[in-house]
């Protein structure tokens, strides 16, 4: 089968216009499930405000917040993807239960909500960049 040199084919440029909207539609439904993830976030912590244990706690949180850095650099939300590996980095890297580290801890809750919040896509820009140096001084990795 030969395929035409010219990929600016009518067939060609329908199939890149389909592929977009599909990514553009998967995009949405990822939108959604940020909403939904960063409401469960803040449902968790509140439970642990409320007398859950801090193991309970924290693994619910990494649970969660392992599939949000595994699925925003897809849908173009690339700072989702940077807090929520903050997160599982700093949840992963020791026993958190100090009142500062749970504290950085739900710092990361509300920066994920921040950027929910707002729709702020890609890396977020100036914005982004002060989240992700404020998280990466808190988390000791200011030299990353």
């Amino acid at each position: 089968m030969a395929f035409p040199k010219d990929d600016k084919t009518p067939e060609f440029e329908s199939l890149i216009a389909q592929a977009e909207a599909a990514v553009e539609a998967l995009r949405d439904t990822y939108r959604q499930q940020l909403v939904a993830d960063v409401e469960e976030l803040g449902a968790i912590w509140t439970r642990y405000e409320e007398g859950a244990s801090v193991e309970e706690t924290l693994e619910a949180l990494h649970s969660i917040a392992h599939n949000i850095k595994g699925q925003g650099g897809s849908f173009g939300y690339d700072l989702v993807t940077e807090i929520g590996a903050s997160f599982c980095d700093y949840l992963r890297s020791a026993d958190r239960r100090t009142t500062e580290e749970l504290n950085i801890v739900h710092m990361h809750i509300r920066m994920l909500k921040t950027v929910s919040d707002h729709d702020i896509s890609g890396d977020g820009g100036d914005v982004g960049r002060r989240i992700v140096e404020k998280l990466r001084l808190l988390t000791g990795h200011a030299e990353d």
